[in-house]
């Protein structure tokens, strides 16, 4: 049996729980203030009434809602509720898949019975409310499967608790819309919409041989088994998660910028953020990946190999040569740097060089004082005004250790 929870309007209804004065009001999460370029992260409860939801450009969601309130988002306060959660979750089972930072799979295969795990829901709800939140709300989805728990989830919301049984799953199937099945996007519904299929069940329905003719052996295969309310992935702990490949972040400016200065200094900011992931995870990156997106919307990437670094400076300085190369005058529209090809601590040479073992200490120290007192505690002095324009910017994926 697979449990399904799913924090409600998450952003949203942790700043009205941190601000009682938002709670009942219809907000906003933004992440880049309330009259510049951007998309609600998140819309309140009250908010969605009124259509507005997550993807909402922020002038859309004033139409139509003009009492709509927009709050700056803060991740750091989201992560943190977060692993109150997930902490919490840890206690009824260990194997725990972090789906996203509001959204969680559960293995209950040690319970036997519907009954029992609907009671352990009610009380996990409770337990949020009273030892994390009481404005906090969830809904939770029980079912065989992930694919059936989380379309479960998704049936009551706010604070819901739904269970599909295994007798019920055909009349669901047939019932429920496939754009409602995780894993069904705009694109794809699009598609199968025009072979006719609107219905979970249609899409089970459907001939194997001209799925797989239309999407490719793998998806084809995988959409017949959604169609039949099939799922064979099992609950992915993080302590089993593959290891990472690549690092990295991109920014959509809030307004196009033409100043070289002032893409510097967006790059050295996501650079050092991505460097300051490596260190924490142990890693070092070779290939350094830098990729703009202009205001017309067509792009630049590139690439370059180098030594094996960790150092955010040092990301910066080899993005910023790609960027040098760069000779449109284009204005910008989002600026994103990564790094790939990587390798473990223990299997890099220590430095040998003075500078660079001064530099190392330099680091270790920095990230000790940022971690005791928060990220940019310490910064270097390029950044000073750019880093409170862009600091919250989430990090990479959402594992347990967040």
């Amino acid at each position: 049996m697979i449990m399904h929870l799913d924090m409600n309007s998450y952003f949203a209804t942790v700043e009205q729980q941190c601000n009682p004065y938002l709670r009942g009001k219809p907000i906003c999460i933004a992440g880049k203030g309330k009259n510049e370029r951007t998309v609600c992260a998140a819309a309140s409860i009250e908010a969605k009434k009124y259509g507005v939801k997550s993807g909402t450009s922020v002038w859309q969601a004033k139409a139509l809602c003009p009492s709509i309130q927009i709050v700056p988002a803060d991740y750091q306060k989201y992560q943190f509720i977060s692993r109150q959660v997930f902490t919490l979750l840890e206690e009824y089972t260990p194997k725990i898949e972090i789906f996203s930072i509001d959204e969680a799979f559960l293995d209950l295969n040690h319970i036997k019975t519907y009954t029992e795990a609907a009671v352990l829901a009610d009380e996990i709800k409770l337990r949020i409310r009273t030892e994390i939140g009481d404005y906090l709300k969830c809904s939770v989805g029980l079912a065989e499967n992930k694919l059936l728990a989380k379309l479960a989830s998704e049936k009551q919301k706010p604070d819901g608790l739904t269970i599909i049984k295994k007798d019920e799953v055909v009349t669901i199937l047939e019932e429920t819309p496939i754009e409602e099945i995780c894993g069904i996007g705009r694109q794809l519904q699009f598609r199968l919409n025009q072979l006719g299929i609107r219905k979970v069940a249609e899409l089970g329905r459907y001939p194997l041989v001209n799925l797989i003719k239309l999407f490719g052996t793998n998806t084809g295969r995988l959409l017949k088994q959604m169609g039949q309310g099939i799922d064979f992935s099992y609950v992915l702990p993080y302590f089993e998660f593959p290891a990472e490949k690549s690092f990295g972040h991109s920014y959509t400016l809030p307004s196009d910028i033409s100043d070289p200065k002032e893409a510097q200094k967006v790059l050295l900011n996501l650079s050092e953020k991505v460097g300051r992931r490596l260190r924490k995870k142990g890693f070092f990156g070779h290939t350094v990946h830098i990729y703009l997106r202009f205001h017309d919307f067509t792009s630049f990437s590139g690439q370059m190999t180098t030594h094996s670094i960790q150092d955010g400076f040092e990301i910066y300085q080899i993005g910023l040569k790609m960027i040098e190369e760069v000779n449109s005058p284009k204005p910008i529209r989002l600026i994103g740097i990564s790094i790939s090809n990587l390798s473990q601590e223990k299997d890099i040479t220590q430095a040998l060089l003075t500078y660079d073992q001064k530099r190392e200490r330099l680091l270790e120290a920095t990230d000790k004082i940022n971690d005791h007192f928060g990220e940019f505690t310490i910064f270097r002095a390029a950044l000073t005004k750019i880093k409170n324009r862009i600091e919250n910017i989430p990090d990479g994926r959402n594992k347990r250790i967040m």
